[in-house]
């Protein structure tokens, strides 16, 4: 039995939720994705923390997993997809431990996000090389409303509930 909670992440966190996202990184990497490379450092942790709402699932205490949750779009949102509706939340920076994954975690997280806004509208992009997460946002009933080059990668943007 693994005892899992959700939680918000505290200053405490960001050393490992900073791991956590490097970890995420390399093994992204390792399979061809570089977007994630070089974008998590603790200074950017610790301004996700003070700008939006930091959940960690942790299982026997470890933190396994994060997601962020917050009210404004990426800033390249707006070269990417400028005719896209505006969102109530945006979804960042989930990530479950490359030796996690598979386990449900990613999606105990994302509904733990849909629980928490109730029925506000919410947005979240992923990249066109991604397949396995594209179908993942699909099958929690997201759907795309726009696609783009943003960062130099064609991304989608994906909205919630349509």
């Amino acid at each position: 039995m693994n005892p899992q909670q959700i939680r918000p992440a505290t200053q405490q966190d960001i050393t490992a939720i900073t791991e956590l996202l490097i970890d995420c990184a390399q093994a992204m990497n390792q399979q061809g994705m570089q977007h994630w490379l070089g974008v998590y450092d603790e200074q950017a942790v610790a301004q996700n923390l003070e700008d939006k709402q930091v959940y960690v699932l942790e299982v026997n205490a470890v933190i396994v997993g994060c997601i962020a949750l917050g009210t404004d779009a990426a800033p390249y949102y707006q070269d990417c997809w400028p005719d896209a509706p505006p969102a109530d939340y945006y979804i960042t920076q989930l990530a479950v431990s490359p030796s996690s994954q598979g386990q449900g975690y990613g999606k105990t997280l994302m509904q733990y996000c849909l629980d928490h806004v109730g029925n506000a509208r919410i947005q979240l992009d992923a990249v066109d090389h991604y397949p396995a997460l594209l179908q993942f946002y699909r099958d929690l009933g997201f759907e795309i409303i726009a696609s783009g080059i943003g960062l130099g990668d064609k991304r989608h943007l994906f909205s919630y509930p349509q």
